[in-house]
């Protein structure tokens, strides 16, 4: 796969279940979302008693995890260059806060800590799964063309959402849950003004290099394949924007309304104009659209194992797709015959929910099982309940996401970070900073009788290393990991 850094952000919500109310909607609106921050710190309390390794706001994986200024605890996965290791660093870092949440229970305790992946809560407040891509400037200044693939990719990508109803007969399932917090086609901004395209400006590196793209407009996935689907796919547009490759014969007419559109059907039609044309497509037909570019490009330039494998799930599954279908209601699945419930998170939790319907399950019902969906817990969660039973199909084996909540990725920038925190971090002598992903300062401790003195404040700064890591793609620095030994050797 082309030379691309490529990693994803999730917010997780942490809620409080009692033995006596185990609905998180029972709670006043304001002590659910005042208590966040909380629940986020006492969740991190439990970082070193979990033996994982971190500096800062660092993990020994490379990934980083803090509290967000939303009061939410937020991973970072770590600096990945393939897709397989989003898949497995993402997973890992799921692993981890839901370790960590169990390490705030104890026995007899009335309360558990909950951990839901999701994007929405119950008072229809939104938090993010963000995407991150290397992309260069050229590519960035063609962005606008990505927008409709952006749109339509929910199809395979969204996480799926009950609308809530008064009455039963009009319940619907939206197939992603951040479609209705968008209003702007691009912005700047994270949160209130939200754009499909994200253009916030510090978020990119020196002009004239490798510049960041940060993508708000995905939701928060439990499917492994629905990960892989989302950014893999989106890496392979990435570098048809760079090669000029994409074109600009289809625009949508009206971004945001067509994905609200699509989110609460997914064969709804967008009007568009292809080639200067007025015409409407659905999403899957858009997709498609895509996908056939796709494969005529890398069938002239050549596609490296990993892009084919991505090629064909991305076919099989648009496949797959134009297969479902669904019930006048929207609520059930008529037929499914490439079982694509089993890759699909929007698919599998209608399934999930038609079944309840059919038997009569009132909204609230729906609308728990719909939360319960996305609980990291395997004694609770309904994805992770369906995954024990072997429901749902896997991309990482289970021995790779265990290794990736303590190993950095081996061939980028993360790996030099991940070393520096295994050999500092319980270094007591040490003054270790990792203030953000490019730099890390090393710096010897005096002893609190020697900091008052001038001379030893000197000492202190003069014995210091710094470390820069601007290259992402740069996994090795012999000369500064033999650096790193001596000073460690010589003051740790």
């Amino acid at each position: 796969m082309r030379e691309r850094i490529i990693g994803t952000e999730c917010e997780y919500a942490p809620v409080y279940h009692g033995r006596t109310s185990t609905d998180a909607h029972q709670q006043k609106e304001a002590d659910f979302l005042g208590t966040h921050e909380n629940l986020a710190v006492a969740l991190m309390k439990g970082v070193r008693s979990r033996i994982y390794p971190m500096v800062g706001e660092f993990l020994g994986n490379g990934g980083r995890l803090y509290v967000d200024r939303g009061g939410l605890p937020e991973y970072a996965t770590p600096e990945c260059r393939n897709i397989w290791d989003v898949v497995a660093y993402e997973m890992a870092g799921d692993r981890i806060v839901q370790e960590l949440a169990e390490a705030t229970w104890t026995e007899g305790a009335s309360r558990k800590l909950h951990i839901y992946k999701n994007n929405v809560d119950y008072y229809q407040s939104t938090y993010g799964n963000h995407e991150n891509y290397l992309i260069t400037p050229q590519g960035m200044g063609r962005i606008e063309r990505l927008i409709p693939f952006l749109v339509t990719r929910q199809i395979y990508a969204g996480a799926g959402k009950v609308m809530p109803s008064s009455d039963l007969k009009d319940i619907t399932l939206q197939i992603t849950q951040r479609a209705d917090f968008f209003n702007s086609t691009y912005s700047d901004r994270t949160s209130e003004i939200r754009g499909i395209i994200n253009t916030r400006k510090r978020e990119l590196p020196r002009q004239g290099k490798n510049q960041r793209l940060h993508i708000i407009v995905g939701d928060s996935n439990m499917s492994q394949y629905a990960i892989a689907l989302k950014t893999g796919i989106t890496s392979l547009m990435i570098r048809l924007l760079e090669e000029d490759a994409l074109g600009d014969g289809l625009v949508l007419e009206a971004p945001v309304k067509a994905l609200k559109s699509i989110s609460r059907r997914y064969d709804a039609p967008v009007d568009v104009s292809l080639l200067g044309k007025a015409a409407s497509y659905s999403a899957l037909e858009i997709q498609s659209i895509y996908l056939e570019k796709a494969q005529r490009f890398y069938a002239t330039h050549g596609a490296d194992p990993d892009e084919s494998r991505l090629l064909a799930l991305w076919a099989d599954i648009l496949e797959g797709l134009r297969q479902v279908k669904l019930s006048a209601s929207g609520l059930e699945i008529e037929d499914d015959p490439a079982d694509m419930k089993r890759k699909i998170d929007w698919v599998l939790k209608l399934w999930l929910v038609g079944r309840q319907r059919s038997k009569g399950a009132r909204l609230r019902l729906l609308r728990a099982m719909d939360m319960k969906y996305h609980d990291l817990d395997p004694s609770t969660g309904l994805y992770e309940h369906c995954r024990s039973l072997g429901l749902v199909d896997q991309l990482i084996d289970e021995e790779a996401i265990l290794l990736a909540r303590h190993r950095p990725p081996q061939n980028t920038r993360a790996r030099i970070r991940g070393l520096v925190i295994e050999q500092t971090h319980d270094k007591k002598k040490l003054d270790v900073q990792i203030e953000n992903w490019e730099a890390i300062e090393i710096r010897t401790r005096p002893e609190k009788q020697q900091a008052i003195h001038f001379f030893n404040q000197m000492k202190h700064r003069i014995h210091a290393l710094k470390i820069r890591m601007e290259d992402p793609l740069k996994a090795d620095d012999p000369g500064m990991l033999k650096e790193l030994e001596r000073f460690v050797g010589a003051w740790g």
